[in-house]
């Protein structure tokens, strides 16, 4: 068991939710054009699990302490690479192990026009929290998790526009598949994480309307003078 403030995320049974999610990687990838794929994961055991990024060129870092780690080394808020860098990016429980002022804004710098986010977040009020908690008393420290309400507002101040909102996993931490729930429609809201899809708009030139220059026109003299009536 790695030690760090991402542990918790190394439990097998948080492995299996993991997962779960990254499952549901490869169709979001699958509709990209040729480009790069950034993959942001919570602890450095969940990158021996396997993505399928199709075309994309993936790049994989971790939270290692306060940092992150993988293919390069940086900090979440400086992130290495060039604007519109990634027609892909895949945040995982990022947000809940290591909550980092400016993260958001470094993915939003770093997502090409008409791309793709998928935020993958520890849903507050499923009863995970509770074994969180259990978990947490051997020293520990305990994810920070953000509703998907709150993220999906960040996301909307920094220009991405959330496109969708799906809860994931079992209602309790389990090591297997959670298909069992999956027609109970009353305990989504319960499942273990979600899943927040959110896009980047592309800028679209729109044409002004040209501005009439109006020109004064010189009247001839005859044209200018008023008419004068016959008289009988």
């Amino acid at each position: 068991m790695i030690t760090g403030p991402d542990s918790l995320f190394a439990f097998p049974d948080f492995v299996a939710l993991q997962r779960s999610e990254i499952e549901r990687v490869s169709e979001h990838a699958a509709r990209q054009p040729n480009g790069r794929a950034l993959l942001l994961q919570a602890c450095a055991p969940t990158r021996e699990l396997t993505v399928d990024t199709r075309h994309l060129s993936a790049v994989r870092l971790h939270v290692e302490r306060d940092r992150l780690a993988g293919d390069v080394v940086c900090a979440p808020g400086a992130l290495p690479w060039e604007d519109e860098a990634f027609r892909l990016i895949v945040v995982q429980h990022v947000s809940d192990a290591l909550p980092a002022e400016g993260f958001v804004d470094e993915l939003a710098r770093l997502l090409a026009p008409g791309g793709v986010l998928l935020w993958f977040g520890l849903n507050p009020w499923s009863p995970w929290l509770a074994w969180l908690h259990w978990q947490a008393r051997r020293g520990l420290p305990l994810p920070h998790p953000t509703h998907a309400e709150l993220a999906r507002r960040r996301l909307l101040r920094r220009q991405l526009a959330p496109v969708s909102v799906d809860y994931l996993g079992a209602c309790w931490p389990t090591r297997g598949a959670a298909s069992v729930l999956h027609g109970l429609r009353l305990l989504t809201p319960l499942r273990g994480a979600y899943l927040l899809t959110a896009s980047k708009q592309r800028a679209v030139l729109t044409p002004l309307r040209p501005r009439l220059v109006r020109q004064r026109v010189a009247l001839g003299p005859r044209l200018a003078s008023p008419s004068h009536r016959a008289c009988a």
